[in-house]
């Protein structure tokens, strides 16, 4: 199993909040512990203290975060302070904002509420849940912790006067180059973010910093944090794509957005004709970098209107021209397998399938599972190949789809 060697110290302000910030991290390794109370003998790789202070009074939500964080800063030496909020601003935002970073000495804070994968994102300093603006959901009523308004400057400055700068994401590397070597009061940075993408640029950007500010967030910046520090997988996928399906290119494009994934787009004459030294060594180089690779052939409208052409040209049916492209892709993959090893082969579409599998001489699959829910996956039978196969019918799944069978080659093979 994966883990990380640095020290992280969250506080939350309600239990389920505290657990929502730590289980990503227990998920890669790391030894987690969520405490009640004062910290005592702390031997987790990450704290999360639960204040239980989302809906007190101001003053003692201030009062109990300053004791809490006495006693867990001198139990516990964290490299990264996160201060847990809920996605949806209930609580005492400007209040715990100010106390935590009066406990900490800290004169800089990034708050980034954001949480994509669960419907919350900011945009323009206000907060949208669903697309929906924050004050307009339900959220709005909440009977112990209402919120009034989707601003998140507005809010803050219910409760705190700490200074505020509206930012993007994509500004804020900017910011902390030009602004950090100088000595200013406490501010605080409101950083927009509308994915997980703008998540991910704002670890990068605070853990360029020389001294790095106090980070306010909810799961989605703890989920962040987490692909920021954890070892880098050293599972790979080779994937062969033969599917024209418009979900199965969807799901490319967002597996291409993996920082390790390399896309091989191979015009469709190259393919018909069998020229495939430079795809068989540009996929060995990729694999061998330690990066998952993606094979596929063009898909383009221009592309399929000149299967047309070529069937003229060289006399050929269009099921022919389709055999003679999995004649190739199936070689092609044989020719990348023999050399490298990958610990997964994700095959998309029918014909493919059967056209790699018998290129490695595989005369049947043992089915072991699913995934994603419309993969199923297993070993061929009557081969050498040892690796995991996972297929899938060229229209299933959605966009996703891919990209989770990433992360679990990533995440499950490397236990």
């Amino acid at each position: 199993m994966r883990f990380f060697t640095h020290n992280i110290l969250v506080l939350a302000d309600d239990f389920t909040g505290a657990n929502d910030a730590g289980v990503s991290l227990a998920e890669v390794g790391a030894t987690v512990e969520v405490v009640f109370d004062h910290p005592q003998g702390v031997e987790a790789q990450a704290l999360i203290v639960n204040s239980d202070s989302r809906a007190l009074a101001p003053d003692d939500a201030a009062s109990r975060i300053a004791s809490l964080l006495h006693h867990a800063l001198r139990a516990f030496h964290a490299d990264w302070t996160i201060k847990k909020i809920d996605s949806t601003l209930r609580g005492n935002i400007g209040t715990e904002i100010d106390a935590m970073m009066r406990a900490t000495g800290s004169t800089l804070a990034i708050l980034a509420p954001a949480y994509p994968s669960a419907g919350r994102i900011t945009r323009e300093g206000r907060c949208f849940v669903n697309g929906v603006a924050l004050e307009l959901t339900e959220f709005a009523t909440d009977p112990k912790t209402p919120v009034t308004s989707s601003d998140l400057i507005t809010l803050v400055g219910l409760q705190s006067k700490i200074p505020c700068t509206q930012l993007k994401s994509t500004e804020l590397a900017g910011w902390l180059a030009r602004n950090m070597s100088q000595t200013t009061p406490r501010q605080l940075l409101v950083v927009d973010a509308e994915t997980d993408l703008d998540l991910d640029n704002i670890i990068h950007s605070v853990n360029e910093t020389a001294t790095r500010p106090l980070l306010i967030g909810s799961g989605g910046l703890c989920d962040a944090l987490v692909r920021h520090l954890r070892q880098p997988s050293q599972q790979k996928v080779l994937a062969v794509v033969g599917s024209m399906s418009e979900i199965a290119q969807k799901q490319i494009l967002r597996a291409e957005g993996h920082p390790r994934v390399t896309r091989l787009v191979i015009p469709l004459s190259d393919a018909i004709e069998g020229n495939s030294e430079r795809w068989t060594q540009r996929a060995i180089a990729a694999l061998r970098n330690n990066r998952h690779c993606i094979i596929q052939t063009q898909v383009e409208a221009a592309s399929r209107e000149k299967i047309a052409v070529l069937c003229a040209e060289l006399n050929m049916t269009r099921a022919d021209i389709g055999e003679r492209i999995c004649t190739f892709l199936g070689a092609l993959a044989r020719e990348v397998m023999n050399e490298e090893h990958p610990d997964g082969l994700y095959l998309s579409g029918g014909d493919i399938a059967i056209a790699v599998a018998r290129a490695l001489g595989a005369t049947g699959f043992r089915i072991q599972g699913r995934l994603a829910g419309y993969v199923p996956w297993g070993q061929f039978t009557g081969c050498q190949l040892s690796c995991r196969v996972m297929t899938k019918a060229g229209g299933f799944g959605d966009e996703t789809t891919l990209l989770d069978v990433l992360h679990f080659i990533e995440e499950k093979l490397s236990d």
